[in-house]
This record gives structure tokens, sequence and C-alpha cells, in this order.
């Protein structure tokens, strides 16, 4: 069923952004690389587990992200789950132009040259599997090829605008 596009003044679209505000969500750094030895990532809470069989996970990226046209041509890509500890390199992350983001951090590089970050909470390793194009974004189902977790469970929080941690974490 297709929805006619909604102008940016439409009476909805500010009501769903406040609804959306409302929800927490966890914070990755999602990360590819190319040919060149170039690295590409963004930072975003649209990302969700899929199913475990196969281990799958659901990321929604903007078709005008620096990242998009560099993860579907790599095929593969690295969801970075951050810990409440970093805060402050996420934003630093984000406040970098795309070319200049890695700056921030202690990155390593798969064998594909996909960035990771090894002081995230997970480093999950995945495939293009699917793709379907919904308004602006492209939702990508990625199959898990690899994942490594630390101990702590810790995930970095972004609601109503502001990072935060779970209560006792």
């Amino acid at each position: 069923m297709s929805h006619p596009a909604l102008t940016q003044d439409h009476p909805i679209l500010d009501d769903f952004r406040q609804a959306m505000r409302r929800v927490a969500s966890g914070v990755a750094l999602v990360t590819t690389g190319d040919v060149e030895g170039n690295r590409f990532g963004i930072a975003m809470t649209a990302f969700m587990s899929l199913s475990f069989d196969p281990p799958s996970l659901v990321i929604a990226v903007n078709r005008t992200a620096s990242i998009h046209k560099p993860l579907l041509a790599n095929g593969a890509f690295c969801v970075n789950v951050l810990s409440d500890s970093q805060e402050a390199l996420c934003q630093d992350f984000v406040s970098r132009a795309s070319h200049d983001r890695f700056g921030a951090g202690e990155w390593l590089a798969d064998e594909r040259g996909i960035p990771y970050l090894p002081g995230a909470l997970s480093n999950i390793f995945c495939a293009v599997g699917s793709r379907q194009s919904s308004g602006s974004h492209d939702v990508i189902v990625g199959l898990a090829s690899r994942v490594a977790n630390r101990d702590e469970i810790s995930p970095l929080l972004f609601v109503d605008g502001r990072y935060g941690a779970m209560a006792g974490s």
C-alpha cells in the first residue's frame, strides 16, 4: 500500500517526531570501507535485532547519508554498539566531517577494510542480506558473520535528544 508523501508542515509530523523522542534507543557507530581504503561511518539509533535463525539485524540508512553508497557497494558493514562511557567519542564522531570521523577513538580494520572500535560493547560484522526502500531511508538486513562482545552491559542510550545510561549501570 502506497502513502502520499507528507509535507514538512503536515500536522502529524511534529506529533510523530515528539513520539519518537520518547523512545530510548541504543547508540551504534555503523561503519564500512571501500577498495581504496576510505572509511565511512554514521552514528545511529535505527538498528535492531531481526532474527536468530539466521543471526541478523536491521539498520535504516538515509539515502543521502555519506555511508549509504559505500555500504551497498562493499556489501558489508560493522555495527559498533557503544557503551555509556563512549558518549564523548560519539559526540566527537558526529561533530566531524564525514572524511574525518575516524580521528576520534582507536579504530582497527578487518580483512575487508571495515573499521571497528575494539572498545565498543559489541562489534557485529554483517553482510548485506537485502534492502527495502521506505520513505527517505533504505532498510537494510545485515546477516551477522562475526560478533565480538565485551563482558560489561552498560549501553549508551539516546532519548529526547540527549545521551544517557541505564540506572545502576
